[in-house]
């Protein structure tokens, strides 16, 4: 993996966020990690990032499309993934992916290590 590829992680499960860090971390990026949406937009204005794990909904009203949007304002070719414990309808992934979501994963992951690396395939 290129050392120079960055992931920012936002989710409020902090074991969520320990793990993929720890092994992304292991695959060669360079990690930024935030636990309430606000956070992670302020990450977002100030870094380049290449690829952003963003949880559905946080909790301090802000969601992955808010975040995605002001990623999308900084870099165009941001690569995003949604993750999410709550069950979606089909619709509502559909309009994720509409709106630029390149890829859905439902947690809890069914296996971390094929999870991240069909994550890191997106910007490899």
């Amino acid at each position: 993996m290129n050392n120079s590829k960055s992931i920012l992680i936002i989710d409020d499960e902090e074991t969520i966020v320990d793990v993929l860090k720890r092994r992304f971390e292991r695959l060669g990026f360079s990690v930024e990690t935030a636990f309430r949406g606000q956070d992670g937009l302020q990450i977002v204005r100030q870094k380049d990032t290449d690829l952003i794990v963003c949880d559905v909904t946080l909790p301090d009203n802000v969601d992955c499309i808010d975040v995605l949007n002001a990623a999308r304002m900084k870099n165009p070719n941001v690569r995003f993934v949604a993750i999410s414990g709550h069950l979606l309808p089909e619709e509502s992934i559909g309009e994720m992916k509409n709106e630029g979501v390149n890829l859905f994963i439902k947690k809890p992951f069914p296996s971390l290590k094929t999870v991240t690396s069909e994550i890191a395939e997106l910007v490899t």
